[in-house]
């Protein structure tokens, strides 16, 4: 049986002694490939656990856990109301509570680095008479609350949710306002809804939740009912320190960022126009690549937050800001959010490096 010596390894295929460092064996002429099938596999579970561990809702393997109902004195991130807090029975010694899986409106769950509140459900009415539902079948709505409580990035999506009507699969209407999706950073929370088209004369509905895409078994489940709790988000307004001003420059990784300008923005589309109670702002950025490679910068990778809560992005400007940037290049463009009129604390986020969830935070004035 051939061996090798210091400095020496054995040819793949004829398994002849030769040098170490040869990519061609002299014996049999045969190309000394490395495994690149073992590195292609490497990578794929490096960027799984990567999307793993960012989220699709940060599910804990200890599944989630009633914290409270909104209203009770020790409800985190809520309003204190006069509803009793949600106490769980005690258990006789030696025993464990089941976990619990589903749960009903006003009801504060964590899960993970995401902390949920179901602040209220009930019958949804469609103004647009072309887009009404099917006949025999209504429209319904659930609101939520998703808090970002841990310490890296993670997304919402209003395609994480699946409904049933009696058990069987309903679906999902997206004419309505306020989506739910949204991308948090550590501390920031989103507010939305989520709207189905269900029977009439549905007598049992629910909504399962998948907080991660790689574990579809497992699921949370809110029970519908036309209900209220009240909810008021109470989040912190404190502005990030450090974060940069219009006119500041800044460097991140591979680029240069010129924070331009930031200004009120009023659409001349009638069509296009913010909610009743906010207004649109937008934000000028000028982006320098100072790598040796290129560079994609866009608006999807920013995200705005007034007083802690996520804001929709408007996208209908002609010089959004989209482009891909060689060594040395620059590019210039604009980000729009709509920020409501009484905020006092609003900042937007620019995604410098998805793989460590690092971003830049720039003031809104």
């Amino acid at each position: 049986m051939a061996k090798t010596t210091p400095g020496t390894k054995l040819c793949k295929y004829c398994k002849t002694e030769i040098p170490k460092a040869a990519k061609v064996c002299p014996q049999c002429g045969r190309r000394q490939k490395k495994p690149v099938g073992l590195i292609i596999l490497l990578i794929f579970v490096v960027l799984i656990a990567f999307v793993i561990s960012r989220g699709c809702g940060g599910s804990s393997d200890d599944g989630p856990k009633k914290t409270g109902t909104v209203g009770s004195s020790e409800a985190p991130g809520t309003q204190a109301g006069s509803e009793a807090s949600g106490k769980t029975e005690s258990q006789a010694p030696g025993t464990e509570a089941p976990a619990q899986t589903t749960f009903a409106v006003g009801d504060i769950v964590e899960d993970g680095n995401l902390r949920i509140v179901y602040a209220a459900a009930g019958p949804y009415t469609e103004d647009n008479q072309f887009l009404q539902p099917a006949e025999g079948k209504r429209y319904i709505f659930l609101k939520f609350s998703f808090e970002n409580i841990g310490t890296s990035d993670t997304s919402i999506s209003g395609f994480s949710f699946e409904g049933y009507a009696d058990g069987y699969t309903c679906d999902a209407y997206y004419g309505g306002e306020d989506d739910l999706s949204a991308t948090l950073s550590p501390g920031r929370a989103t507010i939305g809804y989520l709207y189905f088209e269900v029977p009439a004369d549905a007598k049992e509905i629910e909504v399962e939740y998948t907080p991660n895409v790689f574990n579809s078994s497992k699921k949370i489940t809110f029970l519908y009912e036309e209900k209220d709790s009240g909810y008021v988000p109470d989040m912190p307004n404190v502005r990030t320190e450090g974060a940069f001003a219009v006119g500041d420059i800044v460097e991140s990784e591979k680029l240069r960022i010129t924070y331009v300008s930031c200004e009120d923005f009023t659409s001349d589309n009638q069509f296009i126009q913010p909610k009743p109670g906010y207004h649109f702002v937008t934000c000028t950025f000028e982006f320098e690549n100072l790598g040796s490679s290129d560079e994609h910068v866009s608006y999807f990778d920013f995200d705005c937050f007034a007083d802690g809560l996520s804001c929709d992005q408007n996208y209908m400007r002609d010089d959004n800001l989209s482009a891909t940037i060689s060594a040395g290049r620059k590019a210039k463009g604009t980000v729009t959010f709509a920020i409501p009129d009484d905020c006092e604390v609003a900042e937007v986020e620019f995604v410098s490096n998805y793989w460590s969830s690092k971003r830049v935070v720039f003031t809104v004035k």
